[in-house]
Parts: structure tokens; C-alpha cells; sequence
């Protein structure tokens, strides 16, 4: 069977001024290209995007070019309720792919925050071979200017990468709608949400130390394109 990648695309946020979407424009264009790189053939790719209602509000040709020939999964403007708190976003995106996707014809699937440099196919590799119900981490960040930032272990796992089987993704998909509908005024992050998820239904799981992506922290400073905000995890 294959495996299934969900990219997920906030290009163009409401809350963000037009030049900070303009260069999220161009960092998105380069990930999408470098993720396409490394993936394995096994994998179908699905871009999701929430803040685009039109091709036309996206100002990179290129960029446009690109999306033109991808299958996506788009929830537009007023599908966006990540403004305050993005991982609930993506949950919703999520859980609009699955629904509108075959999902039977895939083993895996990984979720994958798509602002991120893929530097290799390991996460994807692992994917492959997955045994158990899911594949998670928790990485620590390393900055290029030397910092060290040790990720929070208290409750959380990372989200930004992280693979089930097909059924346990529906599973946590409708878990995590189940819980945005019964707190809607009061929400933890999307981490605390997969860690609770994992943890209250026993989901066996295999471990990623290291996910071997680069990520633009730029609003570490709020400078764009500040090669101090790049780390690797």
C-alpha cells in the first residue's frame, strides 16, 4: 500500500502584514519544492492551504505556478481558525483532508507542518517501516547562531512532523474536533492535544530523536530572512 504526506499551508495570514506573506510566499514555494525532493515514491503528496480564496491573491508566480499542478485540499479565508492558535488550524485541515481523501488506500500518514527544509527522506523512511501506531517526537533546537533550546517535555509533543496508521490518524483527527467543539472558548496548543490523544488511548508508538528539518523562527526577532532564526531539530 502507500503512504500518504499532508502538507500543511498557512501562506497568506490575515494577522501577518503583506510583506511578511510576500517572503512567507517564497520560504513556502522553496519547502514545498525541497519536501517533493525527499519524499519517497511510496508517498502521495496533498498540499492543504487556509488563507487563499483565490490563486490570484498569490503574488509569487512561481508559487502559483507550482500549487497549479498539486492536489489540495483548500479551506480558504473563512476556514482559517488558526489565527491565535495555528495547531488548531492545521487540526481543522486535517480533518477537511481526511474527509474529502480515500483514505483506505493508505498505510501511513504524516502530518507535516510544511513551513520546514527537509534536509533528507529519514522521517519518511521511518514512515515506511512503521510497526506500531504511530511515530512522534520532541526534539531540542539548535540555532545557527549557537543557541541551544531545549523543547518543553512537560505534556506535548512536537507536531510539526509526525506519521500514523490511517486509521489512527482518523482517530485522532475526530479526537481533536471532538475536542476544539467541547472547549471552543478555553484551548490547549495542538502539542498538548496529540500528547493527551496518545497518551488517554494507549497508542504505541515508535520514537524519532531527531527529525533533520530546518525551520525560519523569524518572529524570534521579526526580522524575515535572519540566518540566527534558522535552527535545526
Amino acid at each position: 500500500m502507500k503512504n500518504l504526506a499532508l502538507a500543511f499551508c498557512s501562506i497568506r495570514p490575515q494577522q501577518f502584514s503583506e510583506n511578511v506573506c510576500d517572503h512567507r510566499e517564497q520560504e513556502y514555494l522553496v519547502c514545498l519544492q525541497q519536501l517533493e525532493r525527499v519524499l519517497p515514491e511510496s508517498f502521495d503528496l496533498i498540499v492543504c492551504e487556509n488563507t487563499i480564496d483565490s490563486e490570484d491573491q498569490i503574488k509569487n508566480k512561481n508559487l502559483k505556478i507550482y500549487l497549479a499542478d498539486k492536489e489540495m485540499v483548500v479551506l480558504g479565508r473563512d476556514g482559517n481558525i488558526g489565527t491565535s492558535n495555528k495547531g488548531m488550524g492545521e487540526l481543522l485541515m486535517l480533518k477537511t483532508a481526511i474527509d474529502q481523501t480515500d483514505i483506505d488506500t493508505y498505510e501511513n500518514i504524516s502530518y507535516i507542518s510544511a513551513r520546514k527544509l527537509y534536509t533528507c527522506p529519514y522521517v519518511f523512511e521511518r514512515t515506511e517501516k512503521l510497526k506500531k501506531q504511530a511515530l512522534i517526537s520532541n526534539p531540542d533546537a539548535v540555532f545557527l547562531d549557537g543557541k541551544f533550546s531545549e523543547s518543553s517535555k512537560d505534556g506535548l509533543y512536537n507536531d510539526m512532523f509526525f506519521s500514523m496508521k490511517s486509521k489512527t490518524m482518523i482517530d485522532y483527527a475526530n479526537y481533536a474536533m471532538d475536542y476544539m467543539q467541547s472547549n471552543s472558548l478555553q484551548q490547549l496548543g495542538s502539542e498538548q492535544v496529540l500528547y493527551n490523544f496518545i497518551n488517554s488511548n494507549n497508542i504505541l508508538y515508535e520514537w524519532l530523536n531527531w527529525l533533520g528539518i530546518i525551520r525560519n523562527d523569524w518572529e524570534r526577532n521579526q526580522s524575515i530572512f535572519d540566518v540566527s532564526n534558522f535552527h535545526f531539530c
